[in-house]
């Protein structure tokens, strides 16, 4: 038999203001969810660019080609491994994030809009 960990209540909400109000307190493990699958996908994307540069390079190294085209490979690695680079500085940010004290979410009512007037 599994047990659940689920809180909430099992009648579901009537009002968006109820939903909302059941949100708000997993915003804080909502965020750590999205976070944590960014860090994965981040990860993962610059083993995969890393690994592309490295074979990128050493096809240049090995001279298959002339060698303009190996100075291009080269090159293009090079780009590659700054990407890498790039990305690792994004995960080290992501990864150091906490989630924001409020939700950002209002119960205000939106003020309506004012639309253009229409010909006579």
């Amino acid at each position: 038999m599994v047990k659940s960990t689920d809180r909430r209540p099992a009648i579901p909400p009537k009002t968006a203001n109820q939903l909302l109000s059941q949100l708000e307190g997993d915003d804080t493990k909502i965020f750590e969810i999205d976070r944590s699958n960014l860090v994965l996908q981040l990860r993962t994307l610059r083993r995969t660019i890393n690994d592309g540069a490295e074979e990128i390079d050493m096809v240049a190294l090995e001279s298959v080609f002339v060698k303009s085209v190996s100075r291009a490979l080269t090159r293009a690695s090079g780009k590659l491994y700054l990407v890498a680079g790039d990305l690792d500085a994004l995960l080290d940010l992501i990864e150091r994030a906490h989630a924001p004290k409020s939700s950002g979410r209002t119960n205000s009512k939106r003020k309506p809009r004012i639309g253009r007037k229409a010909p006579d």
